[in-house]
C-alpha cells in the first residue's frame, strides 16, 4: 500500500517541504520530531496542490510549526547571562584551573 502512495507522491506531489520526509516515513525510516511535522503538513495539505502556502488551518495543534507559516513557532533565542552571573562563573573557572595545578 505504502508502494503505490509512494508513487503517488512522486507523480504528483510539488517539490515541497515535508516530501522528502513523508516519503522517508512511508519507506520504514525514523524522522525526527520536526521532520515528522513537516510530513505530516505535506500529507494534510495534499503534497501542497495549490501551491507552497499556508494551510490557514489555526485549529491544527501542528499549524504553529508548519513551515509556510508566517507567524510560525521561532526557536527560543539565547538567554544572556548577567553581569553578575558571568563574575561568578569567571571566578568559579579560575578556582577549579588553580586546583589542577
Amino acid at each position: 500500500m505504502n508502494t503505490d502512495r509512494i508513487k503517488s507522491i512522486r507523480r504528483h506531489g510539488k517539490a515541497a517541504r515535508g516530501q522528502k520526509e513523508l516519503l522517508k516515513h512511508l519507506s520504514g525510516e525514523t524522522l525526527t520530531l520536526k521532520q515528522a511535522v513537516n510530513a505530516r503538513c505535506y500529507d494534510c495539505t495534499g503534497f501542497f496542490a495549490d501551491g507552497k502556502t499556508d494551510c490557514s488551518m489555526p485549529a491544527c495543534p501542528l499549524h504553529p510549526f508548519m513551515f509556510y507559516n508566517k507567524n510560525r513557532a521561532k526557536k527560543a533565542t539565547a538567554r544572556t547571562s548577567s553581569s553578575a552571573h558571568m563574575e561568578k562563573m569567571r571566578a568559579a573557572r579560575q578556582k577549579e584551573s588553580s586546583l589542577l595545578l
